[in-house]
């Protein structure tokens, strides 16, 4: 008994789930420019936040579980610890709860809940297909939480709002990095990711293309006042800024690597994804990569 409870608590990948919130913790820190005590509506923020992205990772769950018959038989759904009806009841009930607690703390963050748990759906059932489109809406809702945690304080700002393009450019650069290194297993699916489409030649180009407009755009916070010059190392140490220069190097080694389909899929993801997942682990309703990854497994 305990373990089928273990494994359909597993669905909500609570560890991404818990990031989530975290990311909202991070944003009203960054808005008032100092910790703050939990507040009600904070912890309402937070809460919406780890049931919206675990709805998310149910959804995509059921919408996989062909796949993960053959490459996950011991995850929730294909162990049979949960049926599709019950994992459905589940999804619904933590979205309930994640949309019932943004209506708590307002009527827009009602609205982009509601937008991250249509696009989670959207995203499971015909997106994650279609390549670039499902790219962008993984990127949304991996920067949504700046935006969220912005608007909880009532403290959005142009410091925020650069943190959410941000993260929405270099996530979708890395997503489509993603999809050069699984062209494989995307195309057992049909998936019409760039590098499938294109070819891994300008896949590379436009993922490097996002990246660095992201790694362009990065000083921003310091030249409107988001951060002091003195604070300027912590800024250096982030684990966001990690991933641009990440992203800065993998562009400059596109030019100097031969771009067959072989060299650029495996050299793509070992340069690219450990240093990426630092800032991409946490989406609110965001992908779960070991679900996307099953798919070259088969």
């Amino acid at each position: 008994m305990r373990s089928r409870i273990a494994t359909v608590a597993s669905m909500i990948r609570p560890l991404n789930a818990f990031m989530t919130s975290v990311a909202v913790y991070v944003a009203v820190t960054v808005a008032l420019r100092h910790l703050t005590p939990p507040t009600p509506r904070l912890v309402a923020a937070c809460v919406t936040a780890f049931t919206i992205a675990g709805f998310a990772m149910v959804v995509n769950d059921i919408y996989d579980i062909d796949v993960d018959r053959v490459n996950e038989p011991g995850r929730a759904l294909p162990s049979g610890a949960i049926s599709i009806r019950g994992a459905w009841v589940y999804a619904l009930i933590l979205a309930v709860v994640g949309l019932g607690l943004a209506a708590y703390d307002g009527v827009i963050e009602l609205g982009l809940a509601g937008l991250s748990c249509a696009l989670s759906i959207l995203y499971s059932k015909t997106l994650k297909l279609r390549g670039l489109s499902g790219n962008l809406a993984v990127s949304y809702n991996v920067a949504l939480p700046f935006l969220y945690g912005g608007l909880v304080v009532n403290k959005l700002s142009i410091v925020l709002a650069t943190f959410f393009l941000l993260a929405f450019l270099s996530n979708t650069g890395r997503e489509i990095i993603k999809g050069i290194a699984e062209s494989e297993g995307d195309a057992l699916r049909s998936v019409r990711t760039l590098a499938r489409v294109h070819g891994p030649r300008v896949a590379a180009k436009f993922g490097s293309a996002f990246s660095l407009i992201a790694v362009g755009l990065s000083p921003i916070p310091i030249f409107v006042g988001g951060c002091h010059l003195w604070d300027t190392y912590q800024w250096c140490l982030s684990p966001i800024f990690c991933s641009y220069t990440s992203a800065l190097s993998f562009s400059w080694m596109s030019h100097r690597l031969s771009l067959s389909k072989n060299s650029i899929s495996s050299r793509c993801f070992w340069l690219w994804c450990p240093l990426s997942r630092a800032h991409s682990s946490s989406p609110l309703g965001g992908e779960d990569d070991s679900v996307h990854n099953s798919a070259g497994d088969e």
